[in-house]
């Protein structure tokens, strides 16, 4: 009986200590994975309030407005395939 008691905790044991190691590691790699990216993440705060910003941007200086370029970044494996959208045909209208 004592034989079988031992036999049963030691898999058991081992099966712990191997979960315990798998979850520490995941939780390193999840830790190091953001801490990687959180360098090009830039944060600051805006002291304009939402109604001075409303009476700066008339329809007159919204349609004079240009664009500004953006940057251009090449970061290797961060490319993510855009999904296209199929043309849009103006359909009947309803009235």
């Amino acid at each position: 009986m004592f034989q079988k008691q031992r036999r049963i905790r030691l898999p058991l044991a081992g099966t712990l200590l191997l979960c315990l190691l798998v979850g520490i590691s995941l939780l390193a790699w999840k830790w190091l994975a953001q801490s990687e990216s959180s360098d090009s993440v830039t944060k600051h705060t805006v002291d304009t309030s939402p109604e001075d910003a409303l009476k700066y941007w008339t329809a007159d200086r919204m349609r004079k407005a240009k664009a500004t370029n953006m940057p251009h970044i090449d970061a290797p494996g961060h490319k993510k395939p855009h999904p296209r959208r199929p043309p849009q045909t103006p359909g009947p209208q309803k009235s």
